[in-house]
């Protein structure tokens, strides 16, 4: 989970104790098989930069800027994010928000989130209505780093929302 800042100007990530966790190594190796290579990695939620660094050793050109997403207008070309982005803010319905965003700017996308997060009606609605969803679900709950290293015990199990990726199949377990 990285940065995100919310219309009411309050940042969520950088130090506020609740979203500025890191995608530890160990996932992104996991995912990274699943990554489209013809395309640049757009990573739009910010927390220390550390992805950009490991996904640029790993052969993949990355956008990562320290930039608010909701004002940032995506004017990126041939990029598809993969990302996890902050799960709390003030901001109702954030990840719904966070999806349709890329769906309107008809960008693929693989965010983790919330293995719930699939048993919402909102998510049952977009799947009606936009199709082209996929699933990347790890057999295990993923650990997150408050900063490299510090390792924690996450409470919840996560899946990768995946749209107009094209993946080989629908539902793939890791």
């Amino acid at each position: 989970m990285s940065v995100l800042k919310a219309s009411n100007g309050k940042c969520y990530g950088k130090g506020d104790g609740g979203n500025d966790w890191n995608t530890t190594p160990y996932i992104w190796d996991k995912i990274i098989p699943y990554m489209p290579k013809d395309k640049t990695i757009w990573c739009p939620f910010y927390n220390d930069g550390y992805c950009k660094n490991y996904l640029e050793e790993k052969g993949f050109n990355v956008i990562h800027n320290d930039e608010d997403f909701w004002e940032v207008k995506p004017h990126y070309e041939n990029v598809a994010v993969v990302d996890n982005p902050p799960y709390k803010t003030d901001k109702i319905k954030l990840k719904e928000s966070i999806m349709l965003r890329f769906i309107e700017n008809n960008t693929p996308f693989m965010l983790l989130f919330p293995s719930t997060t699939i048993q919402t009606k909102y998510f049952k609605e977009m799947s009606d209505k936009y199709g082209k969803f996929q699933l990347i679900i790890p057999k295990e709950k993923y650990n997150f780093e408050k900063v490299m290293g510090e390792k924690t015990k996450c409470l919840f199990y996560t899946l990768w929302i995946c749209w107009n990726m094209n993946l080989a199949k629908d539902v793939i377990f890791l």
